[in-house]
């Protein structure tokens, strides 16, 4: 064992042992520490956690399946919800940004799917869940 991962691992014992004096579940401490690392649960598991109250773990799984550790106190910048698909959001997004006013009639037909793929380089769909690439 190098020192550095002797050190990281002192380092994180000691913020284990004042996150659960402070009553955080040591369960869900060291399942992050056996996923991510000692290193790692020393720099980023406070924002992991304050990602998981302000959204949910879903979410916060779902956004560090595409994203870094390291990305997580962006994930408010990042976050655009949830939709049953990339289609639905396209849609959505082009209606939010005023681009299509009002109801269309009904024999005009837009492709949202293929919105979505032009859309598809600048955002990520993860389990439902839309984040832009751009944060």
């Amino acid at each position: 064992m190098e020192i550095s991962e002797t050190t990281d691992k002192q380092t994180a014992t000691e913020l284990f042992e004042e996150l659960a004096a402070d009553g955080v579940d040591t369960d869900e401490m060291q399942e992050f520490i056996d996923e991510h690392g000692h290193k790692d649960f020393v720099l980023y598991f406070e924002d992991y956690q304050q990602a998981v109250k302000e959204y949910d773990l879903e979410i916060v799984n779902s956004f560090l399946e595409e994203f870094d550790l390291a990305d997580l106190s962006r994930i408010s910048d990042a976050y655009h919800g949830q939709y049953d698909s990339g289609a639905e959001f396209a849609e959505q997004l082009v209606g939010d940004c005023g681009y299509i006013h009002g109801d269309l009639p009904y024999w005009i037909e837009v492709d949202w799917q293929k919105t979505w793929d032009n859309l598809s380089y600048d955002y990520t769909e993860i389990n439902g869940h839309i984040f832009t690439n751009n944060f």
